[in-house]
């Protein structure tokens, strides 16, 4: 399967036709399952990103969302029009070593998606007001290739 573009309008309301859109993408680029907990992480990267984009965005154009099958997994792009420009991959990371009590809100979700994922890359086209995130998620073998499992 190639590389599909879809536009969904920034609502919550859009998240579940967003997993609809993720789950039509069965193999990855060799022809392999994409392993359950492969989506599952993709789901949530792409669910964090996407409501930060919807709470806290000021555009009023339709997110745009790619999703291309890679060897192993799936690589997705999102594409926020007329953005300000914020960057997941810089932003600080949370204190988990505090109670809950003394942690500030906020922010634990792209902490947690940047440690979860392959890769997270961001650019910004500050001509266009374009912010684009694109990350990847694979089945990641252990160290040695397939016979570090025995």
């Amino acid at each position: 399967m190639t590389a599909v573009l879809r536009e969904f309008e920034r609502s919550f309301d859009a998240l579940g036709r967003m997993f609809e859109f993720t789950a039509a993408f069965g193999t990855d680029a060799d022809g392999a399952p994409i392993a359950p907990e492969v989506r599952q992480i993709v789901d949530l990267a792409l669910e964090e990103l996407f409501t930060n984009i919807v709470k806290y965005g000021s555009g009023h154009a339709p997110v745009l969302v790619r999703v291309q099958p890679v060897p192993g997994g799936l690589e997705v792009t999102v594409d926020d029009p007329d953005a300000d420009e914020f960057d997941p991959t810089r932003s600080p990371d949370a204190d988990t070593s505090l109670p809950l009590e003394e942690r500030e809100p906020g922010g634990l979700g792209l902490h947690l998606i940047r440690r979860m994922l392959d890769s997270i890359e961001y650019q910004y086209v500050a001509q266009r007001r374009l912010s684009r995130v694109r990350f990847r998620k694979t089945a990641r073998l252990p160290e040695g290739g397939l016979d570090a499992r025995a």
